[in-house]
């Protein structure tokens, strides 16, 4: 690798590199970024009409992400975080961190968090919940209906399910097409069903209970286990930590060595969760983080 080419302003740059590349894009647009540059799987570049310079099979592969499931209950009284979204309360709750740094710019709006073992978990938490005093605070959590909600989102920390990435064309403005195979395989929608009802038991506890209106999610009645495998296949969303499509590792499916050069490719560098061969148990900024601080000090060493 000698350099990148990119557009700015709609116009074309290419800038040269002193020793090597080092790509950052992350674990959707780094493999595209390789497909486009003609690395990655042979056959799926000659179909999309990229000259192939190195057949990489793993780039675009082994796509892994967390999902979850969002738990939404209406408040008896105005305790949360939502009334925040109307403009003047965002004004008052900026003037009051402001003058007197205190007031909801204070908190990370998840104010409580928890790991739990299902039945399959062997000896390891395997479910993870995050109660956070608002509903609709994030995409794909709607609002209640009066407007003032708390919310629990239940997340799988290890799912066995995988996917991939491809490029949909040579058009690097394009899409990547992504398949992401949640659910696929059984034993993630049982442990799902199973942390969704334990999350239901939390929100019922004596110490929420009296401050909770109704259930607004799940809004149907959920009794039984394949109620709640068909809640967790008709609720279930991404939770955006997608790792793995470039992989680290020495097999046929590996695209990085340990020191994160790209197999083939003299001077290429990743420096991204796209490396990690599996998903962590936790929010993956701290993934991202490790794999930087891998990054630099093999970067320092070799000069």
């Amino acid at each position: 690798a000698i350099g990148v080419e990119f557009l700015e302003k709609n116009r074309r740059q290419v800038l040269r590199a002193d020793c090597e590349v080092i790509v950052s894009a992350g674990a959707i647009n780094t493999p595209k970024l390789l497909m486009l540059s003609g690395i990655g799987p042979a056959a799926h570049l000659h179909d999309k009409g990229i000259r192939v310079i190195h057949d990489l099979p793993g780039v675009g592969q082994n796509l892994q992400d967390h999902i979850e499931v969002s738990l939404i209950n209406e408040l008896r009284r105005p305790l949360s975080y939502d009334k925040y979204k109307k403009p003047h309360w965002k004004i008052a709750a900026g003037l009051q961190y402001a003058l007197f740094r205190q007031g909801p710019v204070t908190s990370n709006v998840v104010e409580g968090g928890a790991f739990w073992r299902t039945s399959l978990a062997e000896n390891r938490a395997d479910a993870q919940y995050c109660f956070m005093a608002g509903a609709g605070v994030e995409d794909g959590v709607g609002s209640v209906p009066g407007g003032n909600g708390c919310t629990l989102n239940v997340c799988q920390t290890r799912p066995r399910s995988s996917g991939f990435l491809q490029l949909h064309s040579a058009d690097p403005m394009d899409l990547p097409r992504i398949e992401p195979n949640y659910l696929a395989d059984p034993f993630d929608l049982e442990c799902m069903a199973q942390a969704t009802e334990f999350g239901r038991h939390i929100m019922s506890q004596a110490a929420l209970a009296g401050h909770i209106q109704r259930e607004h999610v799940p809004a149907e009645p959920l009794r039984t286990r394949d109620d709640y495998r068909r809640f967790v296949r008709q609720h279930a969303h991404a939770a955006l930590h997608p790792v793995g499509t470039c992989k680290m590792g020495m097999d046929d499916m590996a695209v990085v060595d340990n020191e994160l050069r790209v197999h083939g490719i003299d001077g290429l560098r990743i420096a991204d969760n796209s490396i990690a061969p599996s998903l962590c148990s936790s929010n993956t900024n701290a993934l991202a983080i490790m794999i930087g601080e891998k990054a630099a000090h093999h970067i320092q060493r070799a000069g």
